[in-house]
């Protein structure tokens, strides 16, 4: 009689379509639970659990989550866009550009919204495409130097600075929890401190160099606009274009000043 009961259990264990099944030999009745095994696999972040003591209800393991700080550097060039008016100096496009290179720091509000600050050093040089620009062979700019604007070959303004940049984004595509990616838009402003400028003019045999000059204001103020792609393996692109609404130059030296906007490319 044991062998008979033990071999109808295993016979029923191995029914894995019973949950649950009443066995009666002779006078002997006992219930046999088969549970089946599910080996499907799931996403923990996203299926539930079933209702237990310690959760005492149906509620998620873990919920996807993200930082909601995050710190990142950045490098980018842009170009100087030229502008023919009279109120500014006309400019080589190809060899008016500048160089950033500089960290951003983010606190994300929302999936879809952070405000952010940036730190920057930049490099910046215009070269002025009509050399002979009476206003800038003065003697207050030159010391009072004989200048022949048929001899001039080169003109330009260059200046080191660091900036200080604050800014919102705003995800027009939030990123996924899969793929991470999204696209985002930023606005902001920031102002920089030129703490090395100097003007460099050269004639066919002679270069004169201007350092520090104060016909050139050292701080600025600008608008910046950026549109990007966000991924999580780094080397995020964006186009951004940002206009100077301060001027470069001290207005009561000189009439003119640089053109205010630059257009370029930064990666994250």
């Amino acid at each position: 009689m044991k062998k008979l009961i033990i071999l109808f259990g295993a016979f029923c264990i191995s029914l894995s379509a019973i949950a649950q099944q009443a066995v009666r030999i002779g006078n002997l009745e006992f219930t046999v639970r088969v549970q089946e095994q599910d080996t499907t696999l799931v996403n923990v972040l996203d299926e539930p659990c079933p209702p237990c003591p310690q959760c005492l209800g149906n509620v998620s393991r873990s919920k996807p989550s993200f930082n909601r700080h995050r710190s990142t550097g950045f490098a980018g060039f842009g170009f100087a866009v030229p502008d023919n008016s009279n109120d500014f100096y006309t400019i080589l496009g190809g060899n008016s550009f500048n160089i950033d290179v500089g960290r951003m720091h983010r606190y994300y509000l929302s999936r879809r919204f952070a405000l952010g600050t940036s730190l920057q050093y930049s490099y910046y040089n215009y070269r002025l495409r009509n050399a002979a620009i009476e206003p800038f062979f003065n003697n207050e700019i030159l010391g009072g130097a004989s200048i022949d604007p048929n001899n001039i070959n080169r003109e330009m303004f260059r200046s080191h600075n660091l900036a200080l940049g604050v800014f919102a984004r705003t995800y027009i595509i939030p990123p996924t929890n899969r793929g991470n990616r999204g696209l985002f838009f930023d606005i902001g402003a920031q102002g920089d401190w030129a703490f090395s400028r100097f003007y460099r003019l050269n004639e066919e045999n002679v270069r004169r160099k201007q350092r520090d000059n104060y016909a050139f204001n050292p701080f600025s103020a600008s608008a910046i606009a950026r549109i990007g792609l966000n991924t999580r393996k780094g080397n995020n692109p964006a186009l951004f274009v940002r206009y100077r609404f301060t001027d470069a130059f001290n207005s009561s030296v000189l009439p003119m000043d640089l053109p205010p906007f630059t257009i370029g490319i930064q990666f994250f």
